[in-house]
């Protein structure tokens, strides 16, 4: 570390423990302990830090009950003020247009049309796609979709499939 390095954290180290070099921690006093020894800028900053440890200790731990009064009652006052010159003086008011607000439509008729368009769109490209010949070549028969017997309509994953005959492997189902 360098001279600049060394007075930057002993500044850090006095800042947050003060003077006294027995609350540094361990770290920092082995470090900064020859720096100060050598340095009279760094004794002097920690003369400086203990008058100012000492100013501190020597304040009262405890406000005095009148002077505390004092001071709540000052306090209770400038707020009282501060509410009596927003009374007398209630500043200037700019209004703004507000937009008109349309009722919006009933819940069951948007969901309605939703869901109408929803369908109609899909059945218009299941149309598309089967008429212009999509799926030719692509192994998909929607033939095999329709189920003969009620025994196979059993099968959920023979209907999926489009196999009725054989056991669906793990290739076909993924």
């Amino acid at each position: 570390m360098t001279t600049v390095d060394h007075m930057q954290r002993l500044r850090a180290v006095l800042s947050a423990f003060g003077a006294d070099m027995g609350r540094w921690p361990e770290a920092d006093r082995a470090v900064l302990v020859p720096f100060v020894a050598q340095s009279a800028a760094a004794r002097a900053l920690i003369a400086e830090e203990a008058a100012f440890d000492a100013l501190l200790s020597s304040a009262p731990h405890e406000l005095p009950a009148a002077a505390a009064e004092r001071a709540r009652a000052a306090l209770f006052a400038r707020f009282d003020a501060k509410e009596d010159a927003a009374v007398a003086s209630p500043g200037v008011v700019v209004p703004f247009a507000r937009k008109p607000v349309r009722s919006p439509a009933p819940a069951v008729s948007r969901g309605w049309w939703k869901e109408a368009s929803v369908m109609a769109a899909s059945l218009l490209v299941g149309f598309f796609t089967v008429s212009q010949g999509l799926l030719d070549g692509s192994g998909f028969d929607p033939a095999q979709l329709t189920v003969s017997s009620g025994e196979e309509a059993d099968d959920v994953t023979a209907i999926a499939l489009g196999h009725v005959d054989a056991e669906p492997s793990e290739e076909d189902l993924l």
